[in-house]
């Protein structure tokens, strides 16, 4: 009934203009018509989201539901329980998709919804966990994050003015260093980075291969070899003995652990896809500082858990 009045109206209007001849009239008619026609179910849609946005505005349960099972269907819903241990590991990398949700941005340098978000820094990734963990009404764990300046030969810490202080100084080997101090608490509910330890006994998968998941790195990662020179979409390789897929390539995954050397040191594991395979072993272990950035470093996370 809509499409007919619509037609009626534009006949109306054609028959205004003196200057058509009977061809031109018809088409421009029918592209009117199609135009409209085109638009109405956008139009439509668009309606309707006004109302349900307005709808749950004022039905802010309904709202913290939806969202607290879209987070579900996001996160939870990937985490897997690693056998004889207290916590659950996602089984794949964060992908770009979960990180825009959570922080409404992309940094990543290879772009897909699939793809895993890449040049995030250890700080970047923290922050990423407490977000999340806020989102699903998660305690955090981690809390008190700041930058802090040590001098190692006072064995203290030291403040900012006397860090810039040194660095004005002429010898390569530092005296006051700068590092990221922040506090985990390892028995909150809410969502956090892997230690070393938990990402390796997880890579390994109950099994014992030189990779995740297999003795033959093709047949479980994206590494320098078959990558061709890029990041790929998650879980497209077999898993390991866990489920879990990509720990072996494709990025580094960001770790808890500090060095104890610089503990703006942070480790990171699995190799990527730029790398040879070697890197990709479950034991080898990369450092980077915790403000460090590439289109290599990815992350994936983990949640506590009482049971064993």
């Amino acid at each position: 009934m809509k499409l007919k009045k619509l037609f009626l109206i534009l006949t109306a209007l054609v028959a205004f203009s003196s200057t058509l001849t009977a061809v031109s009239d018809y088409e421009y008619l029918l592209g009117k018509y199609k135009t409209l026609k085109e638009r109405l179910p956008a139009e439509k849609e668009e309606k309707r989201r006004i109302a349900e946005e307005e709808w749950l505005a004022a039905h802010p349960e309904e709202k913290t539901r939806r969202e607290a099972e879209m987070y579900a269907q996001l996160f939870d819903a990937y985490l897997v329980t690693i056998p004889g241990k207290n916590y659950l590991m996602m089984k794949t990398e964060v992908t770009q998709k979960q990180w825009q949700t959570v922080m409404e941005n992309n940094p990543s340098k290879f772009k897909g919804d699939d793809l895993p978000v890449e040049e995030v820094s250890w700080i970047n990734a923290v922050e990423f966990c407490n977000a999340l963990s806020e989102k699903q009404n998660l305690e955090k764990c981690y809390s008190n994050g700041h930058w802090a300046y040590y001098d190692k030969k006072k064995n203290k810490d030291v403040t900012e003015e006397d860090y810039n202080k040194d660095q004005k100084k002429k010898y390569s080997k530092r005296q006051v260093i700068k590092y990221y101090a922040i506090d985990c608490n390892f028995n909150a509910n809410g969502y956090r980075l892997p230690t070393v330890d938990e990402w390796q006994y997880a890579a390994k998968g109950g099994q014992e291969f030189k990779y995740s998941g297999s003795g033959n790195l093709d047949e479980v990662g994206w590494y320098g070899g078959n990558s061709g020179g890029k990041t790929h979409p998650v879980a497209q390789k077999k898993p390991n003995g866990y489920g879990l897929y990509d720990m072996s390539g494709n990025v580094w995954e960001w770790c808890w652990d500090s060095s104890s050397g610089s503990s703006n040191l942070r480790c990171n594991c699995g190799g990527s896809w730029y790398y040879d395979a070697n890197y990709c072993e479950v034991g080898y272990e990369n450092w980077d500082y915790a403000d460090d950035a590439s289109h290599n470093l990815g992350f994936r996370i983990v949640r506590s858990s009482s049971k064993k």
